[in-house]
């Protein structure tokens, strides 16, 4: 799965607003005057508004649309305004692997445990059928082996995980 890196000179015209809501629109006329830029508005827009659902996703930015709204609206959070801060570049880059790296994590330990129980359900499921066919036993067993040395597995990569996630 591709890692998530925002383009840093979009999330320095974000930063520009503070903590006022804005426009897609309004943030690409911010984007070109900071940015200046060979292509058109739309393009510019559109490809500004290729990022605003994964900057929500993120919680770089959050959405404040309000009912009576046309357009969507969305203000720029903590979180990016922490990752914008003039701070040494190799801190900013460190914050950024730990955030998507953390991201990833869980989800590996999510599909581990998912893993973990669908292992779970055929090996019960396994044990119910050399219960009801004894002459199949044989066979049987060497399923549930071959299922309960992939649950050891599994289950050190959910250990290994976990532990991961609780380091600070």
């Amino acid at each position: 799965m591709r890692q998530f890196s925002p383009n840093p000179d979009l999330l320095q015209a974000i930063s520009s607003f503070g903590k006022s809501p804005f426009r897609v629109t309004i943030l690409r006329d911010r984007y070109i005057e900071l940015y200046p830029t060979n292509k058109n508005k739309n393009d510019v827009r559109r490809w500004i508004y290729s990022y605003m659902r994964t900057f929500v996703k993120h919680e770089f930015l959050m959405d404040v649309t309000q009912k009576q709204d046309k357009a969507a609206h969305y203000q720029a959070t903590e979180m990016l305004h922490d990752t914008v801060k003039p701070k040494s570049k190799e801190n900013n880059h460190v914050r950024y692997v730990e955030f998507f790296n953390h991201t990833e994590f869980q989800k590996r330990l999510s599909a581990r445990q998912h893993d973990i129980l669908i292992s779970l359900g055929a090996t019960e499921e396994l044990e119910s059928l050399k219960t009801e066919f004894p002459e199949l036993a044989p066979r049987i067993d060497q399923q549930l082996d071959a299922f309960k040395d992939q649950n050891v597995r599994t289950l050190g990569k959910i250990k290994a995980l976990e532990a991961l996630l609780v380091q600070p």
